[in-house]
């Protein structure tokens, strides 16, 4: 596919020398169905210290026009609304399961979809750009929607640019969302992806293996759905902490929370 615009993510290394590849593939298939005995609600909102959102240097999204704010109800920042509790790490090398953020998150109801993560940026000229002197979190959601979005990818053959390539945006859309900045191994992952009257609200978390790498990256997933009747907006509920949950909204631009909302 020869695309129009190219652009390589500039990243740093915080402590090692460690290689970054544009959205490494780090998780298949999606939509698993390990749903929680205790269902998730999405009550009890509280709201963080700091938020800025910037704009995404792109100006449009592709074939749909979003309104970039959140749903009514729903504050940047919450508490997940199910049990968490870390497994340990004991020795390092024996593991744990990455997403234990997610274990008893609810899997239904979901619409079909399929994912791919990784390292890196896969949006060539929108999306998280690296300030070696931002030390805050930020994220970034967009929608996929028509044959013309191609044209916004990179120009890679990462996992996640070929599951959008793959997508029949007849039936099918892609929401990409990006989390940063960190170790390259916290990668975002989708566990349900819900039709909303308007759109598409995704649940999921961070991935928090044992055995962190030592770069300084973005983190992306790309998670490809059946396209509801109405597809106006997405709303990304991403669960980050035991006690931390943060929403972010499709055509809102860059959101950064300060270290007042860590």
């Amino acid at each position: 596919m020869e695309l129009n615009r190219r652009r390589a993510l500039v990243a740093g290394v915080s402590f090692a020398s460690t290689a970054l590849a544009g959205c490494l593939s780090e998780g298949g298939p999606g939509g698993d169905a390990d749903g929680s005995d205790d269902p998730e609600t999405d009550d009890g909102a509280t709201t963080p210290d700091r938020t800025e959102t910037e704009d995404d240097g792109n100006g449009e999204n592709g074939g749909t026009e979003l309104d970039g704010e959140l749903p009514d109800g729903v504050a940047r920042v919450d508490e997940p609304p199910y049990e968490i509790s870390e497994p340990d790490c004991d020795p390092p090398e024996d593991g744990r399961d990455p997403l234990w953020l997610c274990e008893n998150m609810a899997a239904e109801p979901s619409v079909a979809f399929s994912q791919a993560n990784g390292r890196g940026s896969c949006l060539a000229d929108e999306g998280l750009r690296l300030d070696e002197s931002n030390e805050n979190s930020q994220y970034y959601a967009t929608l996929l929607t028509d044959e013309s979005d191609l044209e916004r990818l990179e120009d890679s053959d990462s996992e996640a640019v070929a599951l959008v390539e793959g997508t029949d945006f007849g039936s099918e859309a892609v929401l990409v969302a990006q989390t940063g900045w960190g170790s390259g191994t916290v990668t975002p992952h989708v566990k349900r992806v819900e039709a909303t009257d308007d759109g598409i609200r995704a649940f999921g978390c961070e991935r928090h293996p044992c055995v962190y790498t030592a770069d300084l990256t973005s983190r992306t997933v790309a998670v490809r759905f059946e396209r509801p009747e109405t597809l106006d907006a997405a709303t990304v509920s991403l669960t980050v902490g035991e006690e931390k949950r943060v929403n972010f909204a499709a055509g809102e631009g860059v959101v950064t929370l300060g270290n007042g909302s860590d």
